[in-house]
């Protein structure tokens, strides 16, 4: 063979393991592409998740450092005073997941409040200092006027024997026990008793005759049904007695007079504070013309007419004496401003009756309140009497949004007293606001008389011991009066002044950085 034949084929071998080569050294290298690629992607991944790890590992420590905070002013007994910022929990606190810390920044109008603001500011920083979030919540004392009733033993305040609802009682909104509640019903009964949520701190109810057992039956006690009761809830301590009223009707925290009659603390001829009340005296409301309100009270041949003018910012209080059946005029006095909304006694308030004027409105928007709390002295057992409707000139609409018209016209009263009786013969009476008794609420004539109609309350009833309103054989009002409770839901957000707050704060805004 000759030595030719051979090369074309050494050759086209030689292109052939060329070719190989490149293409190994391509794919080789594409695969190491690929895998950086790869490597990069996980690596990224593994980043991103450690970000997010550390993210939320400083969020939670953040949140936690905000609870704390919520956590340290309930425990307080009063709300922290001033502006200066606090440290609750005594500087930075370390974890084996991170660090974190607390600040607490009184609203700069706390002073002057009676529920006080604060924003709690929550700091967490994950172990690894890569991420640090802030937790903002602005926090506002809860006012006690939440419930349309509430007791703290389901007892009688008179003859501490067992109290029951009966059938004809109706209740409208959130009712509250930190005992256990007694409920006559029987399977022929049409409307139910309680038409809002129901908690107890009791394990069950106490029922006579029956007790519901299908879900028409529950559903004829309770609007909701069973699910609208609820058993073996935490215990809601009653306000603990403070000086905060007495404080915010004088304006002050000392120099309180012991003279017997009526004042209107003004500094320079501006008002400095509510109405001061030295003895026992009797009140009543009249509406003052279109403008405002009058608050007439009397001790014995003395009248003290302290009439507002909502519209024009303006107090004027005027002193009459009384011969025969004449009141005369003695002195007049004006001041700029308006009182604060506080009447405090130091006495029993014998006689309180009226009815408060409209609020100040302009479209959708509340220009002037004609907001009051009316209070005796709680820690000498000093109580309120009602003697006739106590009510607002506009009845508020529960069944309505805030702004509806007539939640926009209506007063605002709250009652803080030992004792708050009813005293009166009347076949209905109207209470309209919110009643905190110390010891009870009770109806004077519970248990004589005739059975009269409703008593009805659009507000709440608030009371340590549960006072007889009437007397029942059976499910048969015999004596007294039924209940007819309406809760206004405009106190939750907006309560009487100074009315005695929960201890608890509500959560009104929130924000994460």
């Amino acid at each position: 063979m000759r030595t030719g034949d051979w090369r074309p084929v050494q050759m086209r071998r030689g292109r052939q393991s060329g070719s190989m080569f490149i293409f190994a050294i391509t794919a080789l290298f594409v695969l190491l592409v690929l895998s950086a690629v790869s490597l990069s992607i996980a690596m990224q991944s593994v980043a991103r998740a450690a970000s997010k790890r550390n993210t939320s590992v400083a969020r939670d420590l953040a949140e936690g450092a905000a609870d704390s905070a919520e956590a340290w002013l309930r425990a307080q007994s009063y709300p922290p005073a001033g502006t200066a910022t606090i440290d609750p929990l005594g500087g930075t606190k370390t974890l084996p997941t991170g660090s974190y810390s607390a600040q607490i920044v009184p609203y700069p109008g706390n002073a002057m409040a009676w529920r006080k603001r604060y924003t709690l500011v929550g700091t967490g920083t994950d172990r690894f200092g890569q991420s640090t979030k802030t937790v903002k919540m602005q926090v506002q004392q809860q006012s006690f006027a939440l419930y349309a009733y509430f007791t703290d033993q389901e007892v009688s305040s008179i003859t501490n024997g067992t109290i029951w609802f009966i059938g004809a009682d109706r209740l409208y909104g959130p009712v509250h026990t930190n005992d256990r509640f007694h409920i006559n019903w029987n399977t022929s009964a049409t409307n139910p008793i309680f038409y809002g949520t129901v908690s107890s701190t009791g394990t069950s109810a106490d029922w006579s005759p029956s007790k519901p057992n299908t879900a028409s039956d529950w559903q004829k006690v309770f609007l909701g049904g069973m699910d609208a009761f609820t058993t073996g809830t935490d215990y809601i301590a009653l306000p603990t007695v403070s000086d905060l009223q007495k404080n915010s009707a004088w304006g002050s925290t000392s120099g309180f007079p012991t003279t017997t009659g009526v004042y209107v603390p003004a500094v320079g001829g501006q008002t400095n504070g509510g109405i001061y009340v030295v003895g026992d005296s009797s009140v009543t409301f009249i509406p003052n013309g279109t403008v405002g309100q009058t608050a007439s009270v009397i001790q014995g041949s003395k009248r003290t007419d302290i009439s507002t003018n909502l519209s024009g910012n303006a107090t004027t209080v005027k002193v009459y004496n009384k011969s025969g059946s004449n009141w005369n005029l003695s002195t007049t006095n004006n001041y700029v401003g308006l009182p604060n909304g506080v009447l405090y006694d130091t006495g029993n308030i014998t006689s309180l009756s009226g009815t408060l004027a409209d609020n100040v409105q302009d479209g959708s928007a509340i220009v002037t309140r004609n907001a009051w709390t009316v209070c005796t002295d709680i820690a000498n057992a000093k109580d309120v009497t009602i003697t006739s409707d106590l009510q607002y000139a506009t009845h508020p609409n529960p069944d309505q949004p805030a702004n509806y018209i007539d939640n926009l016209k209506a007063a605002c009263l709250g009652l803080v007293a030992n004792n708050v009786i009813v005293k009166t013969t009347a076949n209905t009476v109207r209470i309209d606001g919110t009643v905190l008794a110390a010891a009870s609420f009770y109806n004077y004539y519970w248990n004589s008389g005739t059975p009269k109609g409703a008593l009805t309350i659009s507000g709440g009833v608030i009371q340590a011991k549960r006072g007889p309103v009437g007397q029942f054989s059976g499910s048969t009002l015999i004596t007294g009066y039924s209940k007819d409770y309406h809760y206004d839901p405009r106190m939750a957000d907006n309560p009487p002044p100074f009315f005695p707050t929960t201890g608890q704060f509500d959560i009104i805004a929130w924000q994460t950085t």
